[in-house]
This record gives C-alpha cells, sequence and structure tokens, in this order.
C-alpha cells in the first residue's frame, strides 16, 4: 500500500511551473534517502502544489502536479509526507 503511494506520488512530479512561489517551508527531512525540503508552492490564485527539494549541489525542487490544493497548509502537509517518503 506505501510503496503504491509513493509510485503514484513520483509519477506526477514535475519542475514548478513558469511563475510560482514558494509560500511555506518545512523542517528538512532526513533519511537513507537523502535530506529533503517539503514546501508549499503557490501557483496562481490560491492554487496551491506541494513541493519538494533535494538538499546538495546540483539538486533542483520538483512539485507534485497531481493534485492542486486550495490552501498552503494542505500543500505543506502533503509535501512533509512525501518528503519522509522520498528520504525513506
Amino acid at each position: 500500500m506505501i510503496l503504491d503511494r509513493l509510485l503514484n506520488a513520483t509519477a506526477a512530479v514535475a519542475s514548478p511551473p513558469p511563475g510560482s512561489v514558494n509560500v511555506r517551508v518545512g523542517q528538512v527531512v532526513k533519511g537513507p534517502g537523502g535530506a529533503w525540503v517539503p514546501c508549499a508552492t503557490e501557483v496562481a490564485g490560491g492554487v496551491y502544489y506541494s513541493g519538494l527539494f533535494q538538499v546538495g549541489p546540483g539538486q533542483r525542487q520538483v512539485c507534485a502536479s497531481d493534485r492542486a490544493l486550495p490552501c498552503a497548509d494542505q500543500a505543506l502537509s502533503r509535501a512533509i509526507e512525501l518528503a519522509s517518503f522520498a528520504a525513506a
């Protein structure tokens, strides 16, 4: 079940849309899969995506573009969950 959720989440990961802005940033989540910073990214007019970026040189941010959320706090909560999966 957890593996299915992780695979579904990674299938819908993309670069943040142009002009999007990180409006909430969470604590670094560390594990064998690396260190990941969860964030809520505002796309436009009250639409938010959950985002992650891996700590380290040459890393970039990605967004879970499969689900637009109406609240930055919801997007950050989901991003924290995704960061936990990525770090595991």
